[in-house]
This record gives structure tokens, sequence and C-alpha cells, in this order.
């Protein structure tokens, strides 16, 4: 069975699997994230508590889990901590986890959403234009490139 849900404290346990470097979790997770990262810290560091936070089970296993966070105001949702299972990268689990994520800042009155990828993820950056997201400022330092797409 399929299901999109909240994210639950034990998810933490299976993200830090998914997360195998410093880079992987800067990237990830943003500066407010420590490496080594620990279950038992993530959840307070990602704010889950206060984030609205959805997982996709597939038969009770944990497949993706991605974030939405509020912008400069209510009409304007930032979609952050995107993650697929390793091995489930390629099978088009970003882009469910991308539309779950739409819906549910469409839901909570989104006409525009944002998002931040690495320029070095290539894979992450084609997905994210096919969904029709583009440019919207300069690359950081750290190589992150600001997207937006508006609803």
């Amino acid at each position: 069975m399929t299901e999109w849900r909240s994210a639950r404290p034990k998810d933490m346990a299976v993200l830090t699997d998914w997360i195998d470097s410093p880079g992987t979790l800067a990237q990830w997770g943003g500066p407010l994230v420590t490496w080594p990262v620990r279950a038992e810290d993530l959840w307070q560091q990602i704010e889950v508590a206060f984030l609205p936070s959805f997982a996709l089970d597939v038969h009770g296993e944990l497949q993706a889990f991605g974030q939405l966070a509020p912008r400069e105001n209510i009409t304007t949702w930032h979609l952050c901590r995107l993650i697929v299972a390793p091995h489930r990268r390629g099978q088009r689990l970003g882009e469910q986890l991308c539309d779950h994520l739409v819906a549910q800042a469409i839901n909570r009155g989104a006409t525009r959403v944002t998002l931040n990828v690495a320029t070095d993820n290539q894979p992450a950056l084609r997905l994210y234009q096919r969904l029709g997201f583009a440019s919207a400022g300069p690359v950081s330092e750290r190589g992150i490139q600001p997207m937006a797409r508006q609803l």
C-alpha cells in the first residue's frame, strides 16, 4: 500500500541512513543541520514540529520525505529538504514528492512555490525544470540555485 502521511520521529533514523556525507547533508539540510547527522537530533534541527513535513510510505517503508516552509507572505511556500530513498532514485518518486508538496502548498493558499537546488545536482535540476520551476536569482557562493514556479 502506498500512502502520504505526516512525518514521524522514527522517520529520522531512515533519513540519516540516506545521508552519507557532510556534503550531502549540507545540500539537503542546510546550515542548521550538523554532521555527523544523528536521528535523535534531526527532528529538532529540521523543525518538523513547526513545518508541514510529509513522508511517502510504500508497504510500511519510507520512500521519500519533504517539507514546506512559509515565505515572505502566505501565498508563497518553499519546498525544502526533499529526498528520495537511494534505491528508489530514478523511478519518478521525486516528481511525485514535488507534486504532493505543491498540492499541499495550494491547499494552504499558495500562488507561488520556491525551492533551492545545488547546481551540481543535475538530476534534481532537470526534474525541477521539467515541473515548471525557473531560476529565481543568482547562484549562491555555495552553488545553490533558487528556483520558483507560479501556480
